[in-house]
């Protein structure tokens, strides 16, 4: 979960890629390889396509995703004003 807390706007951005498909590009070994931002970062380098969906989030707006399997960033690219967001990251159940 993310809110932003403003004063200014922000965005947030998505690849069309998930981490386990961008994974699965670049590593043999998944079993060995924890997705990581660098990952993200190679894909594209390599020339790999990732198009992006930019969605502008106000102040007071926020959004739910599983941001461990998709490829995203928040940004403030081209705002003027500052912009603060809160974040409430899940847990898996303890399974004892």
């Amino acid at each position: 979960l993310c809110l932003n807390l403003g004063p200014g706007p922000r965005y947030l951005l998505i690849g069309d890629r998930d981490i386990q498909q961008i994974c699965r590009t670049l590593h043999a070994d998944l079993d060995r390889h924890h997705p990581h931002t660098e990952d993200i970062r190679r894909y594209v380098a390599a020339g790999h396509p990732l198009r992006c969906l930019r969605i502008r989030l106000d102040p007071g707006d926020g959004y739910i995703a599983p941001t461990e399997f998709l490829a995203h960033d928040g940004s403030t690219a081209g705002i003027d004003q500052p912009s603060v967001a809160a974040f409430w990251l899940g847990q898996r159940p303890n399974a004892s």
